[in-house]
């Protein structure tokens, strides 16, 4: 393995384009398409808001510019108690119940009925963030829970593929910590490591496949959420190319960069969980340009021998020695011509995320649970009981806070940190899409630690620095896999790849090639 001096970027690449075989949908479900009910906003509620709303404008209105404003908000009243709620019906799932494990990896257990295919005889759970028809759902809060009448889109596709779905998960609440500890329904604990943290916010998801209750599990990622769990408690985690999963029925708290994913035993079987979910979906019109699945068996071969490998020097100076050797010890084995390159723009990305996706998540809560733009996961009784669960005040005190530290930051600064994160997010877009212009994969210590005690993480400092390896590939779209490289102290250590934006097949098939190589040593 030779170790060079810096590597300079200079140019970007185009996105890989892969074509997949078009794979047949099952038809399509019912749908409830109540109308809205006419308003009873009253001339006083519009007078109010168009006040406040001149007001946050800086804009005086006249007399005339009130009377008129106030017409057009009535119009706009009239006219959309004509639209209708299409929101998809799905049958509920059956025996539903808390879950009950040593780990509280489960949120709750039940029964849903499955077809037959690929996936027959697995059993597969959930994140508490993800609906299932019937089942309740409460992003890991005690403050908010919907039952869904529909299914997520991933959820249903699992189902048509044979999969047994059986429960829910456990998670740090509303997806918003990196340990497994802040769920409002008691922490999860990790099942290779006792007294250590399964990492988070997909805590339950890592814990009931490490456990062996379950061949795989959905979760999230913003910044890690899949790959620190994995990391952590020693499976597999996959965080696909942004926008390649569909996200309805996800509740979606920081859009330009949360993802769905599998949590699984081993690669094989997170690969056939991730090209059954992945495709186009109509209610995410996000998901329009990605391809309908992966070409499992290419992603399941042995590399060719000319496959280049590089490592990202900052992650790895990042990261304990202890951690840094198990990684570059398992590239070793697996390949002598690996090489080291230099990416700065890496390190920026723990304040990034933080400032990005902290702005996102307040903006819907500050909303009331109305998304925009990119937040397509959201149906409208979703969006209700968020809006019950904001107005409660009864949020846990960490949600709370970031979201209340992160609303006054913007009051404060007009929003300015957030173009400027969002323009050097562009510079790490480019300086990846580079490096990878140059290496088939770029390789990192999934998390730059050992798993941590419980109430180890307690400050800012010890949060970003679970997300440092992580969080880039969440900010640039790029597909990341953190994959098992063996153990210190007996305690898992985890080893990430990242791809092409769209190279899912290459990804997984090195995840592959590495997992062998550990099994193997």
């Amino acid at each position: 393995m030779s170790r060079g001096g810096a590597y300079t970027f200079t140019t970007s690449i185009d996105e890989v384009d892969i074509q997949r075989p078009c794979r047949p949908r099952i038809a399509l479900p019912s749908y409830n398409t109540n109308t809205l009910r006419p308003s009873m906003t009253t001339d006083e509620q519009i007078d109010n808001a168009l006040s406040r709303v001149a007001a946050r404008f800086n804009v005086k209105l006249s007399q005339r510019d009130r009377r008129q404003l106030q017409a057009d908000v009535k119009s706009l009243i009239a006219d959309s108690t004509s639209l209708k709620s299409r929101v998809p019906e799905h049958p509920p799932a059956q025996n539903v119940k808390e879950g009950e494990d040593p780990e509280n990896a489960f949120r709750y257990r039940f029964e849903l009925e499955s077809g037959g295919g690929p996936l027959n005889g697995f059993e597969v759970a959930v994140k508490d963030n993800i609906t299932v028809a019937g089942v309740p759902m409460t992003c890991g809060s005690a403050s908010f829970s919907v039952s869904s009448p529909h299914h997520a889109t991933v959820v249903r596709r699992l189902t048509d593929a044979g999969a047994a779905m059986v429960g829910t998960t456990n998670m740090d609440e509303f997806a918003g910590y990196a340990t497994g500890e802040t769920c409002g329904h008691g922490p999860t604990r990790n099942p290779r490591v006792d007294e250590c943290v399964p990492g988070g916010s997909s805590s339950g998801s890592g814990a009931a496949v490490a456990a062996g209750y379950v061949d795989a599990a959905l979760g999230s990622d913003t910044a890690g959420s899949i790959r620190i769990p994995a990391s952590f408690c020693g499976v597999v985690g996959v965080k696909p190319s942004h926008s390649f999963v569909p996200r309805f029925g996800f509740v979606d708290t920081a859009p330009s960069v949360d993802c769905v994913g599998p949590l699984a035993v081993d690669v094989e079987t997170a690969a056939k969980m991730l090209t059954e979910i992945m495709g186009p979906d109509s209610f995410d019109p996000s998901t329009r340009d990605a391809p309908h699945s992966l070409n499992i068996q290419r992603a399941l071969d042995f590399p060719d021998d000319d496959v280049s490998i590089g490592l990202i020097e900052e992650s790895f100076d990042v990261s304990t020695s202890e951690v840094a050797t198990s990684v570059t010890t398992t590239i070793d084995s697996l390949t002598p011509e690996s090489e080291w390159l230099s990416l700065p723009p890496v390190l920026d990305a723990p304040v990034l995320t933080d400032i990005i996706s902290g702005i996102e998540f307040s903006t819907v809560l500050v909303n009331r649970g109305r998304p925009c733009s990119e937040a397509t996961g959201y149906s409208e009784p979703i969006r209700v009981a968020l809006a019950n669960a904001i107005s409660s005040g009864t949020l846990g005190d960490r949600t709370q806070n970031r979201a209340i530290a992160t609303r006054a930051f913007v009051e404060a600064t007009n929003g300015r940190p957030y173009v400027v994160a969002q323009e050097m997010r562009r510079t790490l877009c480019d300086a990846v899409e580079t490096a990878l212009n140059q290496y088939d994969v770029l390789v990192t210590p999934t998390v730059p630690v050992l798993p941590p005690e419980f109430d180890a993480v307690t400050e800012t400092a010890d949060l970003r620095q679970l997300i440092a390896n992580t969080s880039p590939f969440n900010l640039t779209g790029h597909p990341a896999v953190s994959v098992p490289c063996g153990t210190v102290n007996n305690k898992p250590v985890g080893l990430q790849v990242v791809a092409a934006r769209g190279a899912e097949e290459t990804v997984l098939q090195i995840a592959r090639a590495i997992e062998i190589a550990t099994q193997s040593s």
